[in-house]
């Protein structure tokens, strides 16, 4: 039964689910920083193996939790308290890739097959979906790099292959940064990819590419003050069946040690 009342998702609450992670420094004030390389509940994940075209995910060993699907799922609400202020991006990952090339600065083509049926409608189109590079060993490049592109198909496969933009990848990024691509002027969302070009060497270290859907977002407003979303400011939505959730955070600071909250949910 799908829930479409406010007392239907009362009716379909689940316990909370807390986390917490134990953070080391990120790379910079406002440069979004996903936490599941460190330390606490869940426990660590490890760095994507599946190869350059990489693998659509139903599960991934330390991603947040979510309850084996019966109904409906959708965010009712949610809280997170750290030692900085910022903001959090409660996301789906649906693909990542892994044997990226850092050094070369040439076309690296990917052949990515169909997302999972978890796009904003629930469908394989790839509305909503973005993809950003995220960083599982520190990379080495010496400053900035401003002209890594990507190429894609876009959410409705009109408008031929189009390119995607990172304007600044920054200089010896850590484990656990995650740049997300700029679409081209239009498009909302990614169905498919077909090449990376790093354009400038990233040096050393270990890179994915990761499709994801930003299923909510919430602030915090100050160091160390709980905050929290209910249903009114998330709007409920959806978890479709099998999503893979995972934190970005951007804060106002790189000193964040220390980082909690809970994720409930309802179903019908």
């Amino acid at each position: 039964m799908a829930i479409t009342t406010f007392d239907q998702a009362i009716a379909g609450l689940l316990p909370p689910y807390p986390w917490h992670k134990y953070v080391t420094a990120q790379e910079a004030s406002g440069i979004p920083y996903v936490v599941h390389y460190n330390n606490g509940l869940p426990g660590p994940a490890v760095a994507p193996s599946p190869g350059v075209d990489g693998a659509a995910l139903t599960s991934y060993a330390g991603m947040m939790e979510i309850p084996a699907a019966s109904g409906n799922t959708h965010l009712y609400s949610a809280s997170f308290q750290g030692d900085n202020f910022g903001q959090a991006w409660f996301c789906d990952r649906l693909w990542h890739n892994s044997d990226l090339a850092v050094t070369t600065t040439t076309t690296q083509a990917i052949t990515t097959p169909t997302w999972p049926a978890r796009d904003r409608n629930g469908s394989t189109d790839g509305t909503g979906i973005l993809v950003g590079i995220e960083v599982s060993t520190a990379t080495t490049n010496g400053a900035a790099i401003t002209n890594t592109t990507m190429s894609y198909v876009n959410s409705t496969a009109t408008g031929g292959t189009r390119t995607a933009t990172i304007s600044s990848f920054p200089a010896t990024a850590v484990a656990g940064t995650f740049i997300p691509f700029e679409l081209q002027a239009g498009d909302v969302g990614i169905r498919s990819i077909s090449e990376i070009t790093l354009g400038t060497s990233y040096g050393g270290g270990a890179i994915h590419l990761v499709a994801y859907r930003k299923i909510a977002v919430f602030n915090a407003i100050a160091a160390r003050v709980p905050w929290g979303a209910g249903v009114s400011e998330l709007g409920l939505p959806r978890c479709y069946d099998n999503t893979v959730p995972f934190l970005i955070f951007r804060t106002n600071s790189n000193g964040i040690t220390r980082v909690s909250g809970t994720l409930t949910y309802t179903q019908g």
